[in-house]
Parts: C-alpha cells; sequence; structure tokens
C-alpha cells in the first residue's frame, strides 16, 4: 500500500518528550503510517495511507497540546 509523506516545520517542540507526545498524538489518527521527529532540526515527517488524514486534520489534532506544524512540502 502506498503513503504519502508530508514534511512540516514545527512550532512548541522543544525536547525529547515533546517530540514523543506528538509522535503518540498523530500515530492515534486513523491512517496515520508514520511519523518522525526531529527536536534539533525543528522538522517533523508524517507518512499517510491513502483516504488518511489531511494536513489540516493533522494540525488540529496537535494544538489542544500546544504544538504546530507547517506544511514545507509533500513527498511522493
Amino acid at each position: 500500500m502506498s503513503t504519502e509523506t508530508y514534511r512540516f516545520s514545527t512550532t512548541g517542540i522543544t525536547c525529547g518528550g515533546c517530540a514523543n507526545s506528538v509522535i503518540t498524538i498523530l500515530k492515534r489518527l486513523p491512517g496515520v503510517a508514520g511519523v518522525q521527529v526531529d527536536v534539533a532540526g525543528k522538522t517533523a515527517t508524517v507518512q499517510v495511507q491513502p483516504g488518511g488524514p489531511s494536513v489540516e486534520a493533522l494540525q488540529e489534532a496537535l494544538k489542544p497540546a500546544g504544538y504546530g506544524l507547517i506544511p514545507e512540502k509533500t513527498i511522493a
């Protein structure tokens, strides 16, 4: 099954604990196949299965926890 990969700049992620929280929140969303967070680089990469959550849904899932995702590009 193919996935779509989104790359984001992040806000509010300042430590490994923050990164783990973001990974946990996003992996709970149906259709999220994988999440990687680079604290030092302030980036996140999210793999989404076809029909999975939109960029906006990923962003909304993190807002209550105080984290943000700023879209950079989609990787085919």
